[in-house]
């Protein structure tokens, strides 16, 4: 598939991959603030620290994915299996643009 035919995708996954940084930075501001040196409001701060912890594992994932799409779009490699090197649905492409599998191998991965 030409990389005018994903256009869309593209500008969809670069709006994403900002609000993903801009989200990771935000992110990364807070856990790195060292708080108040009151040791009870600096527990009820940093009580979520966890939580932010986990986001920003899954924020640095999806950040690498869609960085990933966008190098395949470039390369023109975007909307091929990484499995069986078939074409990727369209409608699958648009429902989950980072997808790097076709449906059928996506399921054989989860085993269904």
């Amino acid at each position: 598939m030409a990389s005018d035919e994903f256009l869309e995708i593209k500008l969809q996954l670069e709006r994403q991959l900002a609000e993903l940084e801009n989200r990771a930075e935000r992110i990364e501001s807070r856990l790195s603030d060292p708080g108040n040196p009151d040791w009870e409001e600096n527990a009820v701060l940093h009580a979520n620290d966890e939580v932010l912890n986990a986001l920003t594992d899954l924020t640095g994932h999806d950040i690498q994915e869609i960085r990933l799409a966008l190098n395949k779009i470039e390369a023109g490699t975007y909307g091929v299996c990484s499995d069986c090197n078939r074409k990727i649905s369209k409608q699958r492409l648009e429902a989950l643009p980072f997808s790097s599998l076709c449906i059928d191998c996506a399921n054989a991965h989860l085993g269904l």
